[in-house]
C-alpha cells in the first residue's frame, strides 16, 4: 500500500468514526421523535434511544460497532463489508422501530395525534449516509462495493413498503395526499428533465466553443457567471414582465400557457443555472486532454469530425458526466421554486405546508427531494467511475 492509499485509509477512518458518534449522539438527544396531539401541534420531543427501548440501544450499539470496526486492524474488506452493513441497518432500524412507536402512540393518543420524525432521526440518516461513503473506501470499485452501497437505500424501502411506518406523520400526510403526491413527483420530475435536457445542449455546444476559440472564453463564462449568481426570486421576477410580455404579444407563448408566472419561468431559470457546470466542465475535459493524443489522431488520418468522435469525446465524457451530476442535483433541489410561483411540484408541499404549520406537510415534500437529489448523484458517480477506470474511485 502506496502513501496515498494510506491516507485515503486514515481519512476513512477519521470520517467513519466521526459519524458514528454523529449517529450516537443523534440517538440520545432530546429530539428524536416529536409527540403531537395534532398534526399542528407544537409537540414533544423525545430521544431514539428513549422512545425505541431495548432498540434505542440496538442502535447507540450499532454505531459504538461502527466506530470500533473503523479503528480495528481487520482486513479492509472485512471492515468495509460489516461497517457499510451496519452503519446502513441504522436508520433502517431507527425507522422501522419508530413506526411501530407511532402506532402505539396512536392508540393512546388518539387518530389525531402524530409522531414526526425529529432532528435526531435525520441526523441519524444523514450519519449513515457518510459512514457508508466512508466504509466503502476500503473496497474496491465493483459488484460488492455497489451493493453494500445502496443496501440502506434497499432497507428503507422494503420498510416502507411493508406499511410498518404507515403510522408515522409523514406517511399518513401521503396516504392524505397520494394522488396529488404521484402528480406532483412528475411535475418535478418534468422540471429536472427539461432544465437539464437544455442545459445540456447548450452547455455542451458553450464549453465546445470556449475550448476551440479561446477568445470567446471569457464571454461565454462572464455570461455565465453572472446568471450563476443571480439569486432564484430575482431572478423569476426579472423575467416576469419579459414573459408576461411574450405571451400577450405572441399566440403561440400564450397557447403555451407562458406566463409570468407558473412553469415557464421555473424552466428559464432552472435551464440557465444548469449551463454553467456543464459547460465549463465541457471546456475543462477539452482543455486537459494531451495534445500529443489529438496529433497522434490526426497523424493516422483522423478528420477533425471523426478525431472528435473517436478520441476527444470519449476521454471528455466522465468530466463531462461529473458537470451533468452537479445540474442535475442542483435542478433537483431548484425546482422546489415552483411551489411559490405556481408551478407545482413538490415544492408545493413544502410551502403549503410552511402556511398551515405543519412540518410533516413540508417533508413530504422535502425528503423526496432530498432523496431524489443523493440517488441522482450516487448513479451519475458509479457511471463516472465506469466510464474512467483508469482513476482512483472517490
Amino acid at each position: 500500500m502506496d502513501g496515498a492509499d494510506v491516507q485515503l485509509h486514515q481519512r476513512a477512518r477519521a470520517v467513519a468514526v466521526a459519524a458514528s458518534v454523529l449517529g450516537a449522539a443523534a440517538a440520545l438527544v432530546p429530539f428524536g421523535l416529536v409527540l403531537r396531539t395534532t398534526r399542528i401541534d407544537r409537540g414533544v420531543s423525545v430521544s431514539l434511544a428513549s422512545a425505541l427501548g431495548v432498540w434505542g440501544a440496538a442502535l447507540v450499539a450499532c454505531w459504538l460497532a461502527v466506530a470500533a470496526m473503523a479503528l480495528s486492524r481487520m482486513p479492509l474488506r472485512t471492515r468495509g463489508v460489516a461497517a457499510s452493513l451496519i452503519a446502513g441497518a441504522a436508520p433502517v432500524l431507527a425507522l422501522w422501530r419508530a413506526g411501530a412507536f407511532a402506532e402505539a402512540y396512536a392508540k393512546q393518543a388518539g387518530e389525531l395525534s402524530r409522531v414526526s420524525l425529529g432532528p435526531g432521526f435525520w441526523l441519524t440518516a444523514a450519519a449513515a449516509y457518510v459512514a457508508v461513503f466512508a466504509a466503502t473506501a476500503w473496497l474496491e470499485a465493483g459488484p460488492l462495493r455497489a451493493t453494500v452501497s445502496y443496501a440502506p437505500f434497499a432497507g428503507i424501502a422494503a420498510v416502507l413498503a411493508s406499511g410498518a411506518v404507515s403510522g408515522i406523520g409523514i406517511a399518513r400526510e401521503y396516504a392524505n395526499n397520494a394522488d396529488a403526491f404521484v402528480r406532483q413527483l412528475a411535475v418535478h420530475l418534468g422540471y429536472v428533465g427539461a432544465s437539464v435536457a437544455v442545459g445540456l445542449v447548450f452547455g455542451i455546444a458553450l464549453g465546445l466553443t470556449a475550448a476551440r476559440r479561446p477568445s470567446a472564453e471569457p464571454l461565454v463564462f462572464g455570461v455565465l457567471n453572472v446568471l450563476q449568481v443571480v439569486p432564484t426570486l430575482a431572478f423569476i421576477g426579472l423575467l416576469y414582465p419579459v414573459l408576461t410580455g411574450l405571451s400577450r404579444s405572441v399566440e403561440l407563448f400564450a397557447a403555451l400557457g407562458v406566463r409570468g408566472v407558473g412553469w415557464a419561468p421555473v424552466v428559464v431559470v432552472l435551464s440557465a443555472y444548469a449551463v454553467y457546470p456543464i459547460a465549463r466542465n465541457t471546456h475543462a475535459a477539452l482543455a486537459s486532454i494531451d495534445p500529443a493524443t489529438v496529433d497522434a489522431a490526426t497523424g493516422i488520418g483522423m478528420g477533425a469530425l471523426r478525431r472528435f468522435a473517436m478520441v476527444e469525446a470519449p476521454l471528455a465524457t466522465p468530466v463531462v458526466l461529473a458537470g451533468l451530476r452537479v445540474a442535475l442535483v442542483q435542478s433537483t433541489a431548484g425546482a422546489i421554486i415552483a411551489g411559490l410561483v405556481g408551478g407545482g411540484g413538490l415544492g408545493t408541499f413544502v410551502f403549503l405546508g410552511a402556511s398551515e404549520t405543519a412540518s410533516d406537510l413540508m417533508l413530504l415534500g422535502v425528503v423526496p427531494i432530498v432523496g431524489l437529489a443523493l440517488l441522482f448523484d450516487r448513479g451519475l458517480s458509479a457511471i463516472e467511475g465506469a466510464l474512467s477506470p483508469w482513476k482512483e474511485p472517490a
